[in-house]
C-alpha cells in the first residue's frame, strides 16, 4: 500500500522542480545576457575575475594548503578508519578509480593535455624570484602543470566527498542536496528554507556552468580532430554533431545506470588511454619523455610548498593570480559536483581510502597523461617540428592535438584511438553531471537508487544545449568561465558552514570511540554481507 502511495506521489513531492526550472532559466538568462551585451559581460567577467585571483588570490592559496594538510590529518587519524557503509565496496577497486578519475577530470583532462605546458611557457614562470634561460623554462612548464592539477586539485575535489559520504552512508539521510549538508550546523528549518534554495541554486549553477565548458572546448577538439581524419571543414555543424552524437551516448549509459553504464565505459576507457599513452611514449622520444617526468617530479618535490604560496609581491607579474589562483577556484568550482558524485560510488570505501585515492592516484592518472604528451610535444619544438607555445599565440588551440597526433607513426590510427578517448572522456563526464544534477533535485534517494532516468534525461540535454548555444552564438567561453568562477568565494563559505556541522557530528558519534574500535567496525560492516 505503501508503495502504491509513493507511486501515486506527484512531480512536484518527488523533485525540487521549481529549484531546476529556476536554475535552468537563469542560466539561460545569463547566456543570453553575454549574449546580447557582450562588452558588458567581459568587462563584469574581467571585474569578477580580478576580484577573485587578485583581491582573494593569497587566502585562497592558504586555503587549499590547509585543505591539503587537513586531509592528510583525518586519513592518518583514527577517523580515517571509519567504512562508509554496511557492506564490502560496492565497485572494484579498477572501476572505482576510474570513475573518480573521469568524474573530476573528464575531458578536459585530454584537452588541457595537449596544451597545459605550452601556456606556461608562455607565460614564463620564474624560480625563485629570477627570470629562467628557456631550457629551465621546459622544466618549469612542465613542473606548474604537474602542479595545476597535482594534490592540491584534488584535495579541492576531495573536501566535499567526505560531509556527503558521511552524511549518506553514516547518517543514513537519503536527501543528497549540497544544501543538506548544512542542517548539522544550521538545523533543519534553516536548509529547508530560503538559505537551502540558494545553495542549491550555487551548485547547480557551479556544476552546469563547469561542465558545459568543459563539453564546450572538448567538443570543439574532437570536431577539429573528426575535420582531420575526414578531410572535411571544420564547422559550427559539425561541433553540434559531435556534442549530439556524445548526448545520445551517455544518455543511454544514463538510463542502464551507473553499474551497467558509466562503470563499463570508464573500464573500457582505462585501457584506451593506456593504449594511446603506451604508443606515444614509444613512438616518441621514450629517453626524453621519462627523464622529462622524473625531472618535473623532482622540481615539483622541492618547490611544492612555493608554488603553491608564491604571490610575487614584488615584480607582480600577475602569473599566480592568473594561474595559480585561477585554477585553485576553477578545481573549487568542481568541488561539489565531483563530492557528490564520488561519495555515492563510494559505498564500502574507508575514509582513509577516498582520500588517499583521489591525493594519489588522481595525482598520478594526471601525471602520466600531462607527462607523457607534454614531454612528446616538448621535443617536437625542440626539433623544430611543431611549435606549440607559438600555436597557442596564434590561437589554434583547437587544432593542436590533432597537429600533435599527425607527428605520430601511423597518425590516422592514433587519431581514431584519440577520439574514441576523448568521446568517452566527455559521455563519462556529462553522465556523472547528469547524475548529481538529478541527485541534487531529487528529495529521497535510497542507498541503491537511482535518480529519476527522465530528469538525468533532461540534465542530459541541458549539458548539451548550453555549449552548442555558447558555440553557436560566438559568446566568449573565457567571460562565461570568469562568470561561474563567481561561485568560488560562497563555496569557501558554505564549505566552513559544512564543516563545522560536520566535525561536530563526527567528534559526536567517533570521539569517544578508539581506532581499534572502529578498525573491529569496520571488519565487521566489510563481512556483513
Amino acid at each position: 500500500m505503501a508503495k502504491q502511495g509513493n507511486k501515486n506521489l506527484s512531480l512536484f513531492d518527488k523533485y525540487e522542480v521549481v529549484l531546476m526550472i529556476l536554475s535552468i532559466l537563469v542560466i539561460i538568462g545569463i547566456v543570453t545576457g553575454l549574449t546580447l551585451y557582450p562588452e558588458q559581460g567581459k568587462e563584469v567577467a574581467n571585474t569578477i575575475l580580478n576580484i577573485l585571483t587578485n583581491t582573494f588570490g593569497s587566502p585562497m592559496q592558504l586555503f587549499t594548503v590547509f585543505i591539503l594538510l587537513f586531509l592528510i590529518c583525518i586519513s592518518l587519524s583514527k577517523y580515517g578508519d571509519i567504512r562508509l557503509g554496511n557492506e564490502k565496496p560496492q565497485f572494484s577497486t579498477l572501476s572505482w578509480v576510474a570513475m573518480m578519475f573521469f568524474c573530476g577530470n573528464g575531458a578536459g583532462t585530454v584537452y588541457w593535455a595537449f596544451l597545459e605546458w605550452g601556456h606556461h611557457f608562455n607565460a614564463a614562470p620564474q624560480l625563485n624570484g629570477v627570470v629562467v634561460s628557456e631550457a629551465v623554462n621546459y622544466e618549469l612548464s612542465m613542473a606548474y602543470t604537474f602542479f595545476d592539477w597535482g594534490p592540491s586539485a584534488w584535495a579541492l575535489l576531495c573536501v566535499f566527498v567526505l560531509p556527503f559520504a558521511y552524511h549518506y552512508y553514516i547518517k543514513k539521510d537519503s536527501e543528497l542536496r549540497f544544501s543538506v549538508l548544512c542542517k548539522y550546523a544550521l538545523g533543519e528549518k534553516a536548509v529547508k528554507g530560503v538559505f537551502g534554495k540558494v545553495v542549491d541554486f550555487i551548485f547547480i549553477f557551479a556544476a552546469v556552468g563547469s561542465i558545459s565548458i568543459t563539453a564546450g572546448t572538448s567538443a570543439s577538439t574532437v570536431s577539429s580532430a573528426i575535420a582531420d581524419l575526414l578531410g572535411i571543414p571544420h564547422t559550427f555543424m559539425l561541433t553540434a554533431m559531435v556534442l549530439i552524437g556524445v548526448a545520445l551516448l551517455y544518455s543511454a549509459s544514463s538510463l542502464v545506470g551507473i553499474e551497467k553504464g558509466m562503470r563499463r565505459i570508464s573500464d573500457s576507457n582505462v585501457y584506451m588511454c593506456m593504449m594511446l599513452l603506451g604508443f606515444i611514449l614509444i613512438a616518441g622520444p621514450t629517453q626524453y619523455i621519462i627523464d622529462s617526468i622524473v625531472n618535473s617530479i623532482g622540481i615539483l618535490a622541492t618547490e611544492y610548498p612555493r608554488m603553491s604560496l608564491w604571490t610575487d609581491p614584488i615584480a607582480r607579474s600577475g602569473y599566480p593570480q592568473g594561474w595559480t589562483a585561477f585554477y585553485l577556484v576553477y578545481w573549487l568550482t568542481f568541488g561539489p559536483f565531483t563530492g557528490l558524485f564520488v561519495a555515492k560510488i563510494s559505498k564500502g570505501r574507508k575514509i582513509k581510502e577516498v582520500i588517499a585515492n583521489m591525493l594519489i592516484s588522481g595525482s598520478l592518472g594526471l601525471l602520466l597523461f600531462f607527462g607523457i604528451i607534454g614531454g612528446y610535444q616538448q621535443s617536437l619544438r625542440i626539433k623544430g617540428i611543431l611549435d606549440i607555445p607559438k600555436m597557442l599565440i596564434d590561437g589554434q588551440a583547437a587544432n593542436i592535438a590533432t597537429e600533435t597526433i599527425n607527428t605520430l607513426p601511423f597518425g590516422k590510427i592514433v587519431m581514431v584511438v584519440y577520439l574514441f578517448v576523448i568521446i568517452l572522456f566527455l559521455a563519462t563526464t556529462l553522465d556523472a553531471a547528469s547524475f548529481t544534477l538529478s541527485s541534487t533535485v531529487s528529495k529521497k534517494l535510497k542507498a541503491n537508487q537511482e535518480p529519476s532516468k527522465f530528469i538525468k534525461f533532461v540534465w542530459c540535454i541541458v549539458l548539451v544545449a548550453i555549449p552548442i548555444a555558447v558555440s553557436y552564438i560566438g559568446t566568449d567561453i573565457n567571460t562565461i568561465k570568469s562568470i561561474v568562477l563567481s561561485t568560488g568565494l560562497p563555496l569557501v563559505v558554505i564549505l566552513g558552514i559544512i564543516y563545522y556541522g560536520f566535525l561536530r557530528e563526527l567528534r559526536k558519534d567517533f570521539g569517544n570511540v578508539s581506532r581499534e574500535e572502529i578498525q573491529k567496525m569496520g571488519q565487521l560492516k566489510e563481512t556483513a554481507k
